[in-house]
């Protein structure tokens, strides 16, 4: 994908940053190539510099060679601490049951709410640098009154230039306005479904949208919340479990202070 020197930036490792990336951001990245080609010259970046520090043998000087000593004391504590303790408060399999389960749904069903979603495609004109982007509204208006007029997914496959969404007639996917590109929020939001906008603009180009489908905003069912429920009721009783027993190990009655020694050594710190 991306090579300096003997250095490279593998396909793989891309889309597996890809696939960390929210929905909305994933369409963000796609669309503009050249904060793609910075995010890749900047990892080579860091991998050149890694490797003249290596040849200079940074990591021998004594002040380096004591901080990393310290840093791997400071995760190995860490590590043990933190898996000592997930292991003394592990909870059952069961945990919670469906009677705790229905008990919660039923206390929190009113905020147990599935977003809106909006089932957007779009046409996409980038601005490429040093082109007049006046020219390129002009076009994506243009654009914008044929789709009206006539196949949207067609003129997607045709004209669209962002590869992934042109393939599928411009369709982008079924998101909630909060995944969407903050440029496109207000608009969609306003479209009905079978509408085409005026061209949008983002920092990369224009975008001429079309609404496929939209489903209203709706109380959560139980089993569509259940596997939420489920995961936030297991992490509270584990961060209880968590809290009993280290409240345990240094209870309030067995810990003493030295409160001048306290005082000012905050008043020392500015």
């Amino acid at each position: 994908m991306a090579r300096l020197a003997d250095m490279q930036v593998r396909q793989d490792e891309v889309e597996q940053f890809m696939r960390a990336l929210p929905p909305a951001d994933r369409v963000a990245v796609r669309q503009n190539g050249a904060a793609v080609e910075l995010m890749l010259r900047q990892r080579l970046a860091n991998e050149a510099l890694l490797k003249e520090a290596r040849e200079q043998q940074w990591a021998e000087r004594p002040e380096i060679r004591a901080k990393l000593q310290a840093a791997v004391q400071e995760v190995t504590d860490r590590v043990i601490s933190s898996s000592y303790l997930d292991s003394v408060t592990q909870l059952p399999a069961g945990f919670p049951s469906d009677a705790e389960l229905n008990a919660a749904y039923a206390r929190a069903k009113s905020q147990l709410q599935i977003a809106a979603t909006y089932h957007v495609a779009q046409i996409y004109l980038p601005v490429e640098q040093g082109t007049n982007s006046a020219s390129v509204q002009a076009e994506a208006a243009k654009l914008s009154k044929q789709a009206r007029q006539g196949d949207f997914a067609a003129l997607a496959k045709a004209r669209s230039q962002d590869a992934p969404s042109a393939a599928q007639g411009g369709d982008v996917g079924n998101l909630p306005l909060a995944q969407m590109r903050p440029e496109f929020r207000e608009t969609v939001a306003a479209m009905k479904p079978g509408e085409v906008s005026d061209p949008v603009q983002s920092p990369s180009g224009f975008h001429v949208l079309k609404l496929l489908a939209h489903q209203a905003a709706r109380a959560a069912t139980f089993e569509e919340a259940k596997p939420g429920l489920q995961t936030l009721m297991r992490e509270q009783r584990r961060r209880e479990l968590a809290y009993n027993y280290l409240n345990k190990l240094a209870p309030a009655s067995g810990v003493s202070f030295d409160h001048a020694a306290l005082d000012a050594a905050l008043r020392n710190v500015r």
